[in-house]
């Protein structure tokens, strides 16, 4: 038996205990008081993380007994994840999701998370970003910005290149194409260090940008190339998984600490409890998208040497490593 969150801190009420991966609740005696807030997201409803976020707020609320009532807010409508990020910071928005690519620019040592690379899986991916190591930059993530994690360490695909021309084996293949990258310098430096020409845009405009041949592919997760139908606009796709950025939801940390205790803890445990079952079906998602791609016709490359791609980019991990809180942080999360 272990307690699940350090109840002195929290100065909880309820009990929350795991034994055996199952989660024990008890649930308040009577309603507290009635607080309404927001979770906002950029994606539509369909997507697991949204899905996940509404079991979450379903939760939350039965667990207050209607006390807390939190309204989702999808499709960007409260603007794109910088903006519900500084409207957190701000105090003008509760929760938002997040991925861990747009928290860099507001602390830097979450970067770490975001080096190429630096997991070898999903399990150490999620061992490291919820466990010591994740906490631990997390937790100065909030004492510096007022933002507060949970549900963290979501995977949200690891991020593998495909495009057009041909299939991509060793660096050597990369050089010269043309690939969509994300707006985040990281990325950019990446690609530029395998010899790809990086080239930033929004997700919306990929599709039509590979149709037309403005760009020779992009990088994504199999769920990914299912959403945007990249395998219309490409043939080849390589597993090389080089980004795995752990997603969660961002919560104003003011806000969190002004509820009442066993608010506090129907959020953690919620939290956990969606997370459980976002780990479930994302795994079988992503098995059930490669196995699509496949009948569609593209040709996958699902276990590519990924020793050369780590040496082409360690000059990224030279120009970030300070930035990222360190070699002595990069080599725990590499050792872990």
């Amino acid at each position: 038996m272990r307690i699940l969150f350090n109840l002195a801190k929290c100065k909880v009420i309820n009990f929350v205990l795991v034994m055996g991966g199952l989660i024990l609740w008890s649930s308040p005696a009577t309603a507290g008081p009635k607080i309404t807030a927001t979770l906002a997201s950029v994606n539509t409803a369909e997507y697991i993380n949204p899905k996940m976020q509404l079991l979450f707020i379903k939760k939350v609320k039965e667990k207050t007994n209607g006390g807390l009532d939190i309204q989702w807010v999808g499709s960007g409508q409260l603007g794109g994840l910088k903006e519900n990020l500084e409207a957190i910071m701000a105090g003008n928005l509760e929760m938002c999701g997040v991925n861990n690519a747009n928290l860099g620019p507001l602390f830097s040592e979450t970067q770490l998370f975001d080096l190429p690379f630096i997991f070898r899986d999903y399990a150490h991916m999620r061992s490291v970003s919820r466990g010591p190591i994740g906490q631990n930059v997390y937790d100065r993530l909030e004492k510096a910005t007022g933002i507060k994690l949970i549900m963290t360490g979501l995977p949200d695909g690891a991020r593998s290149v495909w495009n057009r021309k041909r299939p991509v084996r060793t660096p050597a293949d990369i050089k010269g194409l043309k690939l969509r990258v994300m707006q985040a310098p990281i990325m950019v430096a990446t690609f530029a260090a395998l010899g790809a020409i990086p080239t930033p845009m929004s997700s919306t405009e990929v599709y039509l940008a590979a149709k037309q041949g403005v760009i020779d592919g992009a990088e994504w997760g199999p769920a990914g190339m299912i959403q945007q139908k990249s395998y219309e606009t490409a043939k080849y796709y390589t597993l090389t998984k080089h980004f795995n950025m752990p997603g969660s939801v961002a919560v104003n940390s003011e806000w969190f600490n002004s509820l009442p205790n066993n608010y506090q803890v129907a959020i953690l445990v919620s939290a956990e409890e969606a997370r459980m079952w976002f780990d479930k079906t994302f795994d079988a998602d992503e098995e059930a998208a490669l196995k699509k791609l496949y009948e569609l016709g593209m040709e996958i490359i699902e276990n590519p040497d990924t020793a050369p791609f780590r040496k082409a980019v360690k000059p990224v991990y030279d120009e970030y490593a300070k930035a990222a809180g360190g070699w002595d942080m990069i080599n725990a999360v590499i050792d872990y």
